[in-house]
């Protein structure tokens, strides 16, 4: 659902990489859950880079050092749109033309990027719809555009 940052400041505070359309998922009170620990939301608040974040049981600096780049995940989900996919549905889709899989999925600021394995060798592809034309869950693949020097290395 989200990732964690780095801490701000000495209240325990961390960067939240979140979709802006979530965040609603992320108001005070709420229980979330950070690499298998269920912590309260205590307070989010902007920040220059985007939103950041504090737990009820975390307070100070140091324990906020101790779930940085942790994952943030949420018992609800909002609604998706037709073109909105969640990151465990695309994991593990075959990439068409030209083999390999989808690993995982990175979540940007700007967009976010589909992390592809192909004969052992990893490649991020932003998944925007010029790149990415197709996504077939039903089906188990994506069809990504072959860009020489995107996919495969260039030659």
């Amino acid at each position: 659902m989200a990732r964690l940052g780095r801490p701000h400041g000495l209240e325990g505070f961390l960067g939240l990489y979140v979709d802006p359309d979530d965040l609603s998922l992320f108001e005070v009170g709420a229980v979330v859950t950070v690499s298998g620990r269920p912590l309260t939301v205590r307070a989010l608040r902007p920040g220059k880079h985007g939103p950041q974040i504090a737990f009820t049981e975390i307070t100070d600096r140091a324990g906020a050092e101790t779930i940085r780049h942790g994952s943030v995940m949420v018992d609800r989900a909002r609604p998706l749109g037709p073109e909105d996919y969640w990151a465990a549905d695309l994991v593990g889709l075959e990439v068409r033309p030209g083999g390999g899989w989808v690993t995982g999925v990175v979540t940007g600021a700007a967009q976010d990027r589909l992390v592809v394995e192909r004969s052992g060798v990893t490649f991020d592809v932003p998944f925007v719809a010029a790149l990415v034309t197709k996504v077939d869950l039903a089906g188990g693949y994506v069809v990504i555009e072959e860009i020489e020097g995107l996919i495969a290395p260039s030659g």
